[in-house]
């Protein structure tokens, strides 16, 4: 898993994900997300284009940023989620519980 983290203009941070998010490299997402909510984030996006496959871990990891954003206040958004991965996000009945937005761009211009 390839994971960067880039702040695209002053309190929000795009965290792109390369890879299967799985039970092995779900950890390192986690520990590469949670520090950002420590930080003045306004808004945290999770790039997921790259992201082929992810199972429950991956969900999981996904759902504490989601809490963790509720509980600071700060937007947090999915990007390009491949349809393979969002089947998951459906099966766990979790698809209508995050904010899905097709492009980057999309999140970054507020819409």
């Amino acid at each position: 898993m390839k994971i960067s983290i880039e702040e695209k203009k002053p309190g929000t941070y795009v965290i792109t994900l390369e890879g299967e998010m799985d039970m092995s490299t779900s950890p390192d997402v986690r520990d590469h997300l949670v520090p950002i909510f420590r930080k003045e984030a306004r808004s945290v996006i999770v790039d997921l284009s790259g992201v082929s496959y992810t199972d429950s871990s991956g969900i999981a990891t996904l759902v504490e940023g989601l809490q963790l954003s509720r509980k600071g206040n700060v937007d947090f958004a999915l990007v390009g989620v491949r349809p393979s991965v969002e089947a998951v996000f459906e099966l766990a009945y979790l698809k209508d519980v995050f904010k899905m937005v097709p492009q980057l761009e999309q999140v970054l211009e507020g819409g």
